[in-house]
């Protein structure tokens, strides 16, 4: 057995392992990179070492850290209150307006920010009478879909990994394309899980406005209740009952905060545009130290928030391929992609793999992994050179993400009502597994088959 295939059976196994005996994947990639490294390849520690990408390291430490900090002050918390307050009983918005502040919030350096939207997500379907697994969806969606944004980390992995592969990468493309088929998703899933009931309900409470507008009997006003309340369980629908988010004012240290945010992401697309030699994470260190110096209790206490098992997930699984490239197994696998009849064919399969292993493992691991070991089919002579196949794989790895095997799912699933949780199970797993076939398919058509023959 070659040392090429030893390494990759290697890679397999830590996937393997990790999901079975629940290890921390980063730290067994880490190892295995060493062992594999030092002990089969013969390579110093110092090679091995060398290919931990520290930039990339600095860039989660130090977005997560300053959005720590927003979290820890509250700030994100006033901007999710603030938002939903201008809701009011427009019932059909209520799963649009979670998606968007979902996916902005998912944007903020971890998408794991956004899992403290999904209790007051899944509380307002519960209190509006929205289907759960509706809820479920969107919030899936808007998680997955900020995730990709070029602020975040999942983002920031494939960029990362994409970049040192030497594919040419458009961070806010990715972000965008990431947006769109995930707002496809919702639409789909508004639709199939009680849509247009909601769109009645709002047209409902609509007309009830209207009728005591205009001094009618329609709806009342109750004494100091601060809510309005819409008859009618016909055909009409049912107006629902609205509450106004309290008005809380930010302290001058929390604007501070809110204003560090744009701060940091006109800064990174200014970066980006003026093509400055300059590490984002740098930049949002400073912001957190800054931040920190001005509150050094909420600095200390926004540490614990700094997301260092997805840094060790990454450095783990990067210095583990970075083994692999300097072997030469990526290039084996190139000539094996190269001697298939169909390299549109090795692409689904690559992004079924891709999402079979999401659904289960970590999406970033997975995606760090099968990135570099899908270049031979990008490079000359692959057959899918100057296509979107890295955009398809990244998206087609998040889309099953829903599936409550993994923590989003299983998030949703946990902070639904306890009366819907088994429904709320069954239909999310049915998604997310869908979606391992579902996601490559349409991906691939978009993005990939239309410049096979350009």
């Amino acid at each position: 057995m070659s040392v090429e295939l030893v390494a990759l059976i290697v890679l397999v196994a830590v996937f393997a392992l990790s999901a079975i005996r629940n290890v921390h994947m980063g730290a067994l990639a880490f190892v295995a990179a060493l062992l594999v490294g030092v002990l089969v390849v013969g390579e110093s520690l110092d090679d091995v070492l060398g290919g931990f990408p520290v930039d990339a390291l600095l860039i989660l430490l130090g977005i997560t850290y300053l959005f720590g900090i927003a979290r820890e002050t509250g700030v994100v918390d006033w901007l999710v209150d603030r938002s939903v307050g201008l809701i009011g009983d427009r019932v059909a918005l209520i799963p649009w307006a979670m998606f968007v502040i979902g996916t902005l919030v998912a944007c903020l350096g971890t998408s794991h920010a956004a899992f403290t939207i999904v209790p007051i997500a899944m509380s307002l379907a519960h209190k509006h009478k929205i289907h759960s697994t509706m809820m479920g969806i969107v919030m899936s969606s808007a998680i997955v879909g900020g995730a990709l944004a070029p602020t975040s980390i999942n983002g920031i992995t494939v960029m990362t990994v994409a970049r040192a592969s030497g594919i040419p990468y458009n961070p806010g493309l990715m972000f965008g394309l990431s947006v769109g088929v995930n707002t496809l998703v919702v639409l789909v899933a508004f639709f199939l899980f009680g849509g247009r009931e909601l769109i009645a309900r709002t047209r409902a409470a609509g007309a009830a406005r209207a009728t005591v507008a205009a001094g009618g009997t329609g709806g009342t006003r109750s004494a100091g209740s601060g809510r309005t309340a819409g008859a009618g369980h016909g055909q009409g629908g049912t107006a629902v009952l609205t509450e106004p988010a309290t008005a809380t004012r930010l302290g001058a240290y929390q604007l501070v905060v809110l204003v560090s945010i744009p701060v940091l992401i006109v800064g990174f697309f200014t970066i980006t545009l003026l093509d400055v030699d300059l590490n984002l994470g740098a930049v949002a260190l400073t912001l957190a130290v800054f931040l920190a110096f001005l509150k050094p209790d909420v600095g200390r206490a926004s540490l614990a928030r700094i997301d260092w098992n997805t840094i060790l997930l990454l450095g783990g699984i990067i210095t583990y391929v970075g083994v692999l490239t300097r072997l030469g197994a990526i290039d084996q696998l190139g000539e094996v992609a190269r001697s298939v009849s169909s390299p549109l064919l090795a692409a689904f399969v690559i992004c079924v793999i891709a999402g079979l292993v999401s659904a289960f493992a970590s999406t970033i691991g997975i995606l760090g992994a099968l990135i570099p070991l899908a270049v031979p089919l990008l490079v000359p002579g692959g057959g899918l050179e100057m296509t979107g196949f890295i955009y398809a794989l990244a998206i087609s790895a998040s889309l099953v993400d829903c599936a409550p095997f993994g923590t989003t799912g299983a998030t949703i699933v946990a902070s639904g009502v306890e009366e819907d949780r088994p429904r709320l199970y069954r239909h999310l797993t049915r998604w997310g597994l869908s979606m391992v076939v579902i996601g490559p398919v349409v991906t691939l058509l978009a993005f990939v088959v239309p410049f096979l023959w350009a």
